[in-house]
């Protein structure tokens, strides 16, 4: 199996289990104050789906997916540097710089990395 179905299948489990990650909420850094329950839910759900997408679909045949994995790649760059610019004006809200926000910028930039490398070949 190569390094971009295993992102794949592993990024997917992240996005599978945000609702937990809410939850758990460490550092500060996964869920908004004050809390708000269906902004979240609708955030579980989307990501949800996605990271079900990304494991049982995109990583079965990656390259039949390119669209797919660049939507995951492009979505989570837009929320990511989203969410920076509002912790950045919030200081409330810096603990996301140790959560969400790396964990999507990370995402992006390592699919993005291994989609290149496996589109090359």
């Amino acid at each position: 199996m190569n390094l971009l179905k295993i992102s794949l299948i592993g990024f997917g489990l992240v996005f599978c289990s945000v609702y937990g990650l809410f939850q758990l909420d460490l550092f500060g850094g996964w869920a908004w104050s004050p809390s708000q329950p269906e902004y979240q839910l609708m955030i579980v759900g989307i990501y949800l789906v996605m990271g079900l997408m990304m494991i049982f679909q995109a990583s079965k045949a990656p390259l039949e997916h390119v669209l797919f994995i660049r939507f995951v790649i492009y979505s989570s760059l837009v929320h990511g540097m989203i969410m920076f610019g509002q912790a950045l004006t919030d200081a409330t809200e810096r603990g996301h710089f140790l959560g969400d926000i790396p964990a999507l910028l990370i995402a992006a930039v390592v699919l993005e990395f291994l989609l290149r490398k496996e589109l090359a070949r």
